[in-house]
């Protein structure tokens, strides 16, 4: 007779093994990013670093080679720019090296397909995660199902290697955070500032993390177990800053001034201004609702409402344990289990966090990708909400089959909108939003729609043409030339900005470095004419103009 355990875990297998399968099936339809290139570049620089400094020779000469060979035609200095993790990075570069990657395209899709790995990864943390605090098998899939149906992180899964991964790190590291709540081991803690430590070497939001962490064990601390728990204190401090010399290689020599030219490279940052609104700002003034704003409109209807009733129920139930606050026995009241205690370390880090990009002009672009991160802590309140909602004693068995359908068919109809924004799903909005907004806000920032743009003109005009193109925005449509077959690299011709009057084709993704409202620097010239656009659903990704002949 099979058991219902031996049924739970092929249903968990299963569903894993299509997200999996999915994921290899399709990882080469996606665009390329403007900044995959720098950071094949940040790979073979740190490798070769590594090398250097551990009397790898033979691997420093190779690396050296890839990086030399790597056209830097307006490409910021690695050598400068050097501040990102390698946790990343130099994987990708150490698999091109030993698969003898030499073409272009083949690396690029490497990286592709390493970056959903990463991900797939962290879906199972995530399912590991939601069971630890739920214990219902059933509740976790549903958890991991709406992480991997959620269109902008699906599409970012296979190319953003920067936001993806680091939320993929947050993830690992909350479940071994979680770990440590139950029961204070060392392995759990030597595990969590691992992991952690490779998450702020990312993005140093990670570091909220082992702050929260901490946190929790001073709330926790009382005259008869304080000794174990400043012990405990004092050992994350350690692992956490040791791990992140460790994984970090530009803290492995100068580790302070080093660290702290990390800041420097922020503030030096230019690039394009953020379009929101119909207006154009710099990143560092953009209006305190720019980051819901974004969340709301991009996030899919069925998880603002799991995510909106999750976070109230559970908002209202740690405020109300606050105003019955009894400083004289502050555990039974704040938090009366171990589930609530975990719960109060996601609701604590989303609150942290959200306000700290909020009120203090963290630099963001291109939406909102660079929170993504905070995307887990939206799925653990959706989850929340649904134990919640399924546990609830006043719903009978009608109710809650009713309940099941209303869910099932949202998710049917979420990841039908995968389908019909593919390979775009990083450019998903959601049902309400109307195409006014879409008209009004950045779409393409990274450029992944250009080498559909490029392929497309090349293969209409004729193979001993030369085709002369220009760009009517911030973006550098060289770095993609690369990724074309040599026929049409020598087909192609990209003229200045200033010379766009003379191209034979005008590529724009609105993207700009001006306030195109006062300056005409991205103007299509009047002998110009639109020639197509890629739209999808409504929001339209990019326009093509052709001289009028």
């Amino acid at each position: 007779m099979i058991s219902k355990s031996f049924v739970k875990n092929l249903r968990k297998y299963f569903i894993f093994f299509i997200f999996l399968v999915i994921g290899l099936s399709i990882y080469k339809d996606f665009g390329f990013n403007i900044d995959e290139k720098f950071h094949r570049s940040n790979g073979f620089y740190w490798l070769r670093y590594i090398a250097e400094f551990f009397g790898l020779t033979e691997l420093s000469i190779i690396a050296n080679d890839k990086l030399a060979n790597i056209p830097a035609f307006t490409l910021s200095s690695v050598d400068y720019y050097n501040k990102y993790g390698i946790v990343f990075d130099v994987p990708a570069a150490i698999i091109e090296i030993l698969f003898k990657l030499d073409s272009p395209i083949d690396y690029y899709h490497a990286r592709h397909l390493l970056t959903f790995l990463y991900f797939f990864i962290s879906l199972i943390f995530l399912y590991k995660v939601l069971l630890n605090r739920f214990k219902s098998d059933y509740i976790a899939i549903l958890g991991v199902l709406l992480l991997f149906i959620t269109p902008r992180i699906f599409g970012d899964s296979f190319q953003n290697n920067k936001d993806i991964i680091f939320l993929s790190f947050t993830i690992i590291s909350t479940y071994f955070c979680f770990k440590i709540l139950e029961k204070n081991k060392k392995k759990n803690i030597f595990l969590f500032c691992f992991f952690s430590a490779i998450a702020t070497s990312l993005r140093l939001f990670g570091v909220f993390l082992p702050i929260s962490l901490i946190a929790i064990q001073l709330i926790l601390i009382k005259k008869e177990n304080y000794k174990a728990l400043v012990k405990n204190i004092l050992l994350i401090v350690f692992y956490f800053i040791i791990f992140l010399i460790l994984v970090w290689p530009l803290l492995w020599e100068n580790s302070l001034s080093n660290f702290l030219s990390y800041f420097k490279i922020l503030d030096d940052y230019f690039g394009a201004k953020v379009f929101f609104g119909g207006n154009y700002y710099e990143s560092d003034q953009l209006p305190y609702y720019y980051l819901p704003f974004w969340i709301i409109i991009s996030t899919p209807l069925l998880h603002l409402l799991l995510f909106f009733h999750g976070f109230l129920i559970m908002s209202k139930r740690f405020f109300s344990r606050l105003i019955n606050f009894n400083e004289n026995n502050l555990y039974p009241d704040f938090w009366r289990s171990k589930n609530e205690m975990k719960d109060f370390f996601i609701l604590f880090n989303f609150l942290a966090i959200l306000f700290g990009l909020i009120f203090f002009n963290i630099k963001l672009y291109n939406s909102w990708r660079i929170g993504y991160f905070l995307y887990f802590f939206i799925i653990y309140f959706c989850v929340y909400d649904l134990s919640f909602l399924f546990n609830k004693r006043k719903f009978d068995k009608i109710k809650i089959i009713g309940f099941k359908l209303i869910l099932f068919s949202l998710i049917i109809y979420t990841s039908l909108r995968i389908i019909v924004y593919h390979p775009y799903q990083s450019f998903y909005f959601n049902a309400l939003v109307p195409k006014i907004i879409k008209d009004n806000v950045e779409v393409d920032y990274t450029g992944l729609s250009s080498i559909k743009f490029l392929n497309e003109v090349l293969n209409e005009e004729s193979e001993n043409k030369q085709i002369k193109i220009g760009v009517a925005s911030w973006y550098p449509i060289w770095r993609m030339l690369e990724l074309l077959d040599k026929k049409k690299i020598n087909n192609a011709k990209i003229v200045e900005i200033k010379q766009n009057h003379t191209a034979d084709f005008l590529y724009t993704n609105r993207i700009s470095d001006v306030d195109k409202r006062y300056n005409k620097k991205y103007d299509i010239p009047s002998n110009f004419k639109k020639y197509k656009e890629l739209n999808i659903d409504g929001t339209t990704i990019y326009e093509v103009y052709r001289k009028i002949k």
